[in-house]
């Protein structure tokens, strides 16, 4: 059948569709893309710390070998104290400074003070060292040995010379190295103890092993 309208069919009517792309997808895709840039000048970043097998074993060493130095410190410390009847009352009296001394000078004149932090100094020493030499629940022993280090530390606030920074701290930057590069899984029981069935099961319980 004839059309009887002169006008065009919807095939002979020229239809240009033109996709708007709303300002706020414009946005998202805007910080996409710089996140995603973003990304990659961090990876180009991280190269030089990419190493071969050579210096993954030669860190491996080192990591062990800093953890049983560590370890043997904590130990004899804490022997040397047990056999010498090591009291803490000195060193909080006549070693403390700065804005603590007050609380830290009470404590080593109270007996009652005393009856507590001495074998926890002592035994403390004692049980970090044997954890770190044994590579057994690494990161709470080492965990403990920083918060140990950071309270002689404020026994001492601030160094005598330096604004900031001792041995204490430095300590500290050790334990927290050691506690990142899972020392306790060379070469020690952590590594028997994570494959463990109710360990497995529990990834949280890793977080206190290596």
């Amino acid at each position: 059948m004839a059309r009887e309208s002169g006008g065009l069919s919807r095939s002979e009517f020229p239809i240009t569709v033109r996709r708007v792309t709303p300002p706020r997808l414009k946005a998202e895709r805007g910080r996409y893309r710089k996140m995603i840039a973003a990304i990659s000048r961090l990876r180009a970043m991280t190269k030089p710390w990419e190493y071969s097998n050579a210096d993954a074993t030669v860190i491996t060493i080192f990591t062990l070998g800093l953890r049983l130095s560590m370890g043997w410190i904590f130990i004899w410390s804490g022997f040397d104290k047990l056999i010498t009847d090591f009291s803490a009352r000195g060193f909080l009296i006549n070693g403390s400074s700065g804005p603590l001394k007050d609380m830290f000078v009470n404590m080593g004149q109270s007996g009652t003070a005393l009856d507590v932090v001495d074998p926890l100094v002592i035994y403390g020493q004692i049980l970090i060292g044997l954890a770190l030499i044994l590579g057994v629940f690494t990161r709470i022993a080492l965990l403990m040995a920083a918060i140990q280090m950071f309270l002689f530390y404020l026994v001492q606030l601030w160094p005598p010379n330096n604004p900031f920074l001792d041995d204490h701290l430095v300590y500290i930057l050790i334990f927290a190295l050691l506690g990142a590069l899972g020392a306790g899984r060379i070469l020690g029981l952590d590594a028997f103890i994570e494959n463990r069935g109710p360990v497995r099961r529990i990834s949280a319980l890793k977080l206190v092993l290596g």
